[in-house]
């Protein structure tokens, strides 16, 4: 039989974590850093459909999302590949990992990003001249580092957030999984130009990345092109929508990346 009130509870409970028409997230923090891409290691790693930009770009970021409106303040880090889809531009996330089991559950569930526990240390200074530090740990392993120095405040940044999203959704299984499309609404309170140096696991100290899980060291990430540390506030757009499935070999092919 129907609970008709719990539902309905639950629909608003939903709908007020959604904050609809209000911002998801004030004030997040972003350090992203543009690297080249090694195009024939890259597409590897792509769901069928999606094709690489011109030239083959990613973002690497680390975040800290201090005012949530779901109630988690937590930090997170991931990668965006530029791509390509019948000829509109979008974003594609190969690899992220959060420090909050909501934001987890949320962002896998309703958005496709393959989020995963791990430890995240992330520090920084907005003013000029101030230094930004993150620090990426996964089961004992130090994955990723980046360091940065921030410099002058910029108004042609381009968007962080507030760009289409290709991502892959649906638990493993054959024909579970479905290249999923939206587009958050973004407003970039301040962005400001940064130097930025990146370091996987394998060049950092003696650690490495444990084979078969966060090959970050085979997605093809080159040399660094660029840095913004950004502030932005996020809010919700259109539900994801189903485009088609992605397929077994991009379910197999991803299984460390996303899942293990």
């Amino acid at each position: 039989m129907w609970d008709a009130e719990g539902m309905l509870g639950a629909a608003r409970t939903l709908w007020s974590h959604a904050n609809i028409g209000g911002a998801m997230y004030t004030g997040a923090v972003f350090f992203a850093v543009r690297v080249a891409l090694d195009a024939k290691v890259a597409r590897t790693w792509l769901p069928p459909g999606v094709k690489l930009a011109e030239p083959a770009v990613a973002t690497v970021f680390a975040a800290h999302f201090g005012d949530t409106s779901f109630g988690s303040v937590y930090d997170e880090a991931g990668i965006f590949f530029h791509v390509t889809r019948r000829f509109r531009s979008a974003v594609f996330c190969p690899w992220m990992v959060v420090t909050d089991d909501v934001a987890l559950v949320v962002g896998r569930e309703l958005l496709g990003y393959p989020k995963k526990l791990a430890r995240i240390s992330f520090e920084y200074g907005d003013a000029n001249g101030g230094e930004v530090r993150a620090d990426v740990e996964r089961r004992g392993r130090m994955l990723l580092r980046l360091r940065g120095r921030v410099h002058e405040r910029v108004l042609d940044a381009p968007p962080m957030l507030g760009q289409r999203a290709l991502n892959v959704r649906g638990a493993l299984g054959l024909g579970s999984q479905r290249l999923v499309t939206f587009t958050p609404r973004e407003r970039i309170v301040e962005a400001r130009r940064a130097s930025a140096e990146l370091e996987l696991g394998t060049g950092v100290g003696t650690a490495r990345i444990e084979h078969g899980r966060d090959p970050l060291d085979e997605l093809g990430l080159g040399a660094v092109l660029g840095a913004h540390l950004y502030r932005v506030d996020v809010s919700a757009g259109l539900p994801p929508r189903e485009v088609r499935g992605a397929g077994v070999r991009f379910m197999l092919r991803g299984l460390g990346a996303r899942w293990l």
